[in-house]
């Protein structure tokens, strides 16, 4: 089933790919957390096979896209979440390796917004690239003039001044 692009995904620009590795990358983590615990031991025995399953559906529900205005993904398999990062409130991407992540060959992408929460990525093929035209797109966008004309600007300060010019002459005519 396709699903209608809306008002968020116009003016797409770049589609976010995500490196399959992501998903032993989960599975393995997961597995580790499960081993850290008294209870999860037992539990490893049920989440090692169904565990992969599960993050093979993770990994095919994940879908993401730059467009001229904001990042935009969606995740989730049985509990569905969509984001969107608006570019004139994203303050820094960064782009995370350590020798885990290293170890399975994938990075996380950090991106800090103003006021809000960081949203972290991880697994994103190609990220130099894509850190390189979200930043481009940004600055683009924050630069660019307003879409308001100047001659709007003008009309809206000529129709204060006649109003203005209107209250005095009320205020003379009371005196």
């Amino acid at each position: 089933m396709q699903e209608q692009p809306g008002y968020a995904d116009s003016g797409k620009i770049m589609a976010v790919e995500f490196d399959r590795k992501i998903i032993v990358y989960w599975w393995m983590t997961a597995n580790l957390g499960l081993l850290s615990t008294i209870v999860g031991i037992p539990l490893m025995l049920i989440w090692i096979p169904f565990g992969w399953l599960v993050h093979k559906k993770q990994y095919e529900h994940m879908s993401g896209a730059l467009t001229d205005r904001s990042i935009n993904m969606r995740m989730g398999w049985l509990f569905k979440k969509q984001q969107n990062i608006p570019l004139d409130k994203l303050t820094d991407v960064s782009i995370h390796e350590g020798p885990i992540l290293n170890a399975f060959g994938v990075v996380r992408m950090q991106f800090e917004t103003a006021g809000a929460a960081p949203f972290i990525l991880t697994g994103v093929k190609n990220s130099d690239q894509f850190r390189d035209l979200v930043l481009l797109q940004r600055d683009s966008l924050v630069s660019a003039p307003s879409p308001t004309t100047s001659s709007d600007s003008n009309d809206v300060l000529v129709e204060i001044r006649d109003l203005l010019q209107e209250i005095n002459a009320n205020l003379s005519n009371e005196e």
